[in-house]
């Protein structure tokens, strides 16, 4: 309602200046008037109170200019009123009223207009839009304009009112005037926080070191970000995230855009300044997509989350959003097969996957190789706690391919199966996997790590088969044993 009374009040107090000797002046020595239109937009809440144009270049609206700015792609038209103001003033209808009621006519009901004109930027200033109209209308009377908004961008809450002028237009000192200038006035529409979020394309869900990750920041440009001094995009990431030289691209509906920002960049991200506003205006109300890559390389500290962050930071708001890039890893610990508490130093481990490729190193990371002989696979080897770890991998499930047992051990013959879940790594003692080895039988000779891999290795038993096999082996001798009485007393009797 307090809005509604302002554009009330506005369409009232229509440049009351205009209706000095609007009647009795002599007519201008030019045929022509100049009438500038410099248009000033108010952030919300800020519109000042109706100010009375006087028609010259200096004064108060003037110094609204240094304060505020002028708005640009706002179309205006002129209409030749003249007829409408006449026809009023002849029915009795003072000056005054005859003006306030012509402003109130809609443009519809007009014929067209003589002119229409956009606000442009004129010699560094912007709101400019310039009418070169008649000083007389066709019946050789001083002439009477309507200026009415057609049209406006999205920062603009409502248009601003028609404004009338009756010719001539004299300064204080009844100095005419051949050129007009007027100050059209539009609040915009409140001022909200810009939409920004951040994501990473194609989330897996989990990624294991060396993996390169693709993420996107997107923001959407303000409608008054001409009342921005300060817009940046900053981003930041855990050191285990590094930033991908030149894999920054901004664009818009999928076409890159110019580079119309300063960028700096660092080990783990980076910082976008759009420090020309006036450029960056062309993109009101569009959303700017930032996509760029970083690649999760090895850590050596017990974590499993990594965050990347971004910020929007302006002189109006600091908005933070951030995402996760998980990965995963579990602890485990070497012990007896028959005493759990005794730990078991020097085994040594490759890790398979699902598919049967083992794991190997790369430079800031893993990857998965056929090749059982490649001199970079990953090897596990427990330490004199029993202990062994792995981390930096994605969620899912693998296996542990014992290559070298523990000293006086028996080598472990079948993978042994475990899986990657978000909290593996992190449970604790809980969730410690326990390996276990068989001892190696007393009448078995210790076979040499050197020759663990060779024809000896496989004549040990699984570490779930000892006792069955040590069964069969008395079961056999037994059955020899009974063989050879048998043989030898059939011997005897065949004898006598």
């Amino acid at each position: 309602m307090k809005k509604l009374l302002k554009y009330l009040a506005l369409m009232i107090l229509v440049l009351p200046v205009f209706m000095l000797n609007g009647m009795t002046s002599q007519a201008a020595e030019t045929d022509n008037v100049t009438v500038m239109l410099h248009k000033i937009v108010f952030p919300d809440g800020e519109m000042p109170d109706e100010i009375a144009n006087t028609g010259d270049a200096s004064g108060t609206h003037a110094d609204l200019l240094q304060e505020y700015r002028g708005l640009n792609d706002v179309t205006f038209e002129a209409y030749d009123v003249s007829n409408e103001f006449y026809a009023l003033r002849k029915a009795g209808k003072t000056v005054e009223e005859a003006q306030v009621e012509v402003s109130k006519l809609d443009t519809a009901d007009l014929t067209s207009a003589l002119a229409t004109e956009v606000t442009a930027t004129v010699d560094g200033e912007d709101g400019v839009a310039s009418f070169t109209l008649p000083t007389q209308d066709s019946e050789g009377r001083d002439a009477v304009y309507l200026f009415h908004e057609s049209d406006a961008p999205a920062v603009v809450e409502q248009k601003a009112s028609n404004m009338v002028v009756v010719l001539p237009v004299y300064t204080e000192d009844d100095t005419e005037l051949s050129t007009i200038h007027l100050y059209p006035k539009n609040e915009e529409v409140e001022h909200g926080q810009p939409a920004f979020d951040k994501k990473i394309v194609d989330d897996q869900g989990s990624y294991q070191f060396g993996d390169v990750i693709t993420f996107e920041t997107t923001v959407e440009i303000p409608l008054d970000i001409l009342d921005y001094k300060k817009f940046m995009i900053i981003d930041e990431a855990d050191p285990a995230l590094v930033y991908q030289e030149d894999s920054l691209k901004l664009a818009v509906d999928g076409i890159e855009i110019p580079k119309i920002y300063e960028l700096g960049t660092s080990k783990n991200g980076f910082e976008v300044n759009f420090n020309d506003i006036k450029v960056l205006s062309e993109y009101a109300g569009q959303v700017v997509t930032l996509s760029y890559q970083m690649q999760l390389v090895t850590a050596e500290s017990d974590v499993d989350v990594f965050v990347n962050e971004a910020t929007l930071e302006t002189d109006h708001e600091v908005i933070k959003r951030d995402v996760d890039v998980k990965t995963g890893g579990r602890h485990f610990v070497k012990v007896d097969l028959d005493d759990t508490d005794v730990t078991l130093v020097g085994a040594q481990f490759h890790v398979l996957n699902s598919r049967g490729e083992k794991l190997a190193a790369i430079e800031n990371g893993y990857t998965w190789t056929t090749d059982e002989k490649a001199d970079n696979l990953v090897l596990l080897e427990s330490n004199d706690n029993g202990r062994f770890t792995l981390n930096g991998l994605a969620f899912g499930e693998y296996q542990l391919e014992e290559i070298v047992a523990p000293t006086g051990y028996q080598l472990n013959q079948e993978p042994v199966d475990f899986t990657v879940t978000e909290d593996s790594f992190t449970a604790g003692n809980s969730g410690i996997l326990k390996v276990v080895n068989l001892k190696v039988p007393e009448n078995i000779v210790k076979t040499p790590k050197s020759d663990i891999s060779s024809t000896k290795v496989k004549n040990y038993p699984k570490t779930n088969e000892v006792i069955h096999r040590s069964i069969m082996g008395i079961g056999i001798i037994l059955i020899a044993v009974v063989a050879v009485i048998y043989w030898q007393r059939r011997r005897k009797n065949t004898v006598e």
